[in-house]
C-alpha cells in the first residue's frame, strides 16, 4: 500500500513506536499516579518524560502547561468550552475544521455567542486586510487553524499574533496539521492556547494529543474526576496538569508518542520540512504536466504544508479515489470535515476534492506510481 493519507493520521509511525506501546502493555501495565509500587512509578515516568520531550520539541519552558488529551478535537473542546463565555464574540477563519466550527456553532445556538469569519482568497491564502477589518470589532477570542487540512496553506501566525495582542483578545491555535511538519516555537509565538494531535505529524499513536495554555489563562475544566492527586479532597485540583487530566490516561499511547518524539528530535524538523517540500514540488510539477487535474490551494511551496487537493472537470472525485484504492494507493476524498474550507475553495457544491497528503516516509517512487494511475485515468 502506498499511503498518501497522512493528513488523517500518519503511517507508518516512527521507528520504535509500536515497540514502546507493547513494552508498556506487556511489561508495565499499571496506572500512573494511583499507587506507589514500582510499576505505577514506571507508568508515571513514561508520562512525565513524554511531557518533557514534547515541551522541548515545541519550545515550551514549563512542561506542566502541556495537557494530554485523546486527540486535537478533545483539546479544542477543552479550550473552547473552557474559555468562551455566553455572549462572547469569536473571530475565526473561513478554513476551519469542524473540530473548531461545531463547538462554536453549538455555543452560537445555546449561549448566544457571535461568530465572525475572516475571509481567505480562493487559493486559500489569508486575506490580511479582511482579517484586520474583522479585528476592528474587537472580538473576545480569535480561534484559527495554523494551516488548512484541505489546501495545505500555512497561515502567517507570526504576523497575526501581534495584531491580536493589540486588541487584548485571546489567541487560540489549532495546530493539527502543523505540529511535527513545520518549525513552530510555541513559546515564542505565545498564544493563549495551542492544540495538537499526537498521531499526525508527531508520528505517534492514535488516541494521543493535547494542548498548551499560557501562564495566567483562566480556563475552566470540562471534565472532573480522579487525578491521583489530592485524593482526600472532593474538589478538582487547581494546579497543572492535574486540573485538566482527570481519569486514567492513554499511557500506552503516550509511551509510543515519547518514542516518536525521540525520532523527530533526532532527525530535526528541517529535514522533515525539506523532504515534504521536495515531494510536493515533484508532485505539483507532475500533475501540471498531465493537464487534467486542477490543484487547489497555494502554488508557492513556502505557503504549503504538504497537502495537495485536486479536482477534475471530466473525472469524478469518486472515480479518482476508487481507481487509486484499487491500485493500493490510499488517499481521502470528500469534505475532509471542513465544509467552510471547501466553500472558500469553490469545491463545496461538487462534494469536495481528492486529497493527497504524503508523509516523511513517502518516496519519489510512490509519487510516480500515483501519477501513473492518474495518467491512466485520463486515457
Amino acid at each position: 500500500m502506498i499511503y498518501l493519507d497522512n493528513a488523517s493520521t500518519s503511517f507508518p509511525k516512527a521507528p520504535g513506536v509500536s515497540q514502546a506501546v507493547c513494552d508498556y502493555l506487556d511489561n508495565i501495565g499499571a496506572n500512573a499516579g494511583r499507587s506507589s509500587h514500582r510499576l505505577a512509578r514506571e507508568a508515571s515516568r513514561i508520562i512525565f518524560e513524554t511531557r518533557e520531550k514534547l515541551a522541548e520539541f515545541l519550545g515550551i519552558n514549563d512542561s506542566s502547561r502541556l495537557i494530554f488529551t485523546a486527540n486535537a478535537t478533545e483539546a479544542l473542546n477543552n479550550v473552547i468550552f473552557g474559555l468562551v463565555n455566553p455572549g462572547d464574540t469569536v473571530l475565526t477563519s473561513s478554513l476551519e475544521h469542524n473540530s473548531v466550527m461545531r463547538p462554536l456553532r453549538y455555543l452560537e445556538k445555546e449561549q448566544n455567542i457571535n461568530i465572525l469569519q475572516f475571509t481567505c482568497n480562493q487559493d486559500s491564502t489569508i486575506n490580511l486586510s479582511d482579517f484586520k477589518r474583522k479585528l476592528a470589532f474587537k472580538p473576545d477570542h480569535v480561534i484559527t487553524t495554523a494551516c488548512s487540512n484541505v489546501s495545505g496553506v500555512i497561515l502567517p501566525l507570526e504576523r497575526m499574533a501581534p495584531l491580536i495582542r493589540s486588541i487584548d483578545s485571546s489567541f487560540i491555535v489549532d495546530g493539527s496539521q502543523l505540529t511535527g511538519m513545520y518549525p513552530v516555537n510555541v513559546g515564542q509565538l505565545d498564544p493563549d492556547a495551542f492544540c495538537f494531535p499526537g498521531h499526525k505529524g508527531l508520528l505517534g499513536p492514535t488516541g494521543t494529543g493535547g494542548f498548551y495554555i499560557r501562564e495566567g489563562l483562566d480556563l475552566n475544566p470540562i471534565k472532573y474526576g480522579g487525578t491521583g492527586s489530592r485524593s482526600n479532597q472532593e474538589i478538582q485540583p487547581a494546579f497543572l496538569p492535574d486540573r485538566f487530566e482527570s481519569g486514567t490516561p492513554n499511557i500506552a499511547g503516550l509511551a509510543g508518542l515519547g518514542k516518536a518524539l525521540e525520532f523527530l528530535s533526532g532527525i530535526g524538523i528541517k529535514k522533515i520540512r525539506d523532504h515534504k517540500i521536495e515531494i510536493i514540488d515533484m508532485f505539483q510539477k507532475e500533475l501540471d504536466q498531465l493537464g487534467e487535474y486542477k490543484i487547489l490551494g497555494p502554488k508557492k511551496l513556502e505557503d504549503q504544508i504538504g497537502i495537495i487537493s485536486v479536482i477534475s472537470d471530466k473525472i469524478s472525485i469518486t472515480k479518482i479515489t476508487q481507481e487509486l484504492d484499487e491500485n493500493n494507493i490510499a488517499v481521502r476524498m470528500g469534505m475532509h470535515c471542513a465544509p467552510s474550507a471547501h466553500k472558500t475553495l469553490g469545491t463545496f457544491s461538487q462534494g469536495g476534492t481528492v486529497r493527497f497528503s504524503p508523509g516523511f516516509f513517502t518516496t519519489e517512487a510512490d509519487i510516480k506510481v500515483a501519477i501513473g494511475i492518474l495518467r491512466k485515468l485520463i486515457r
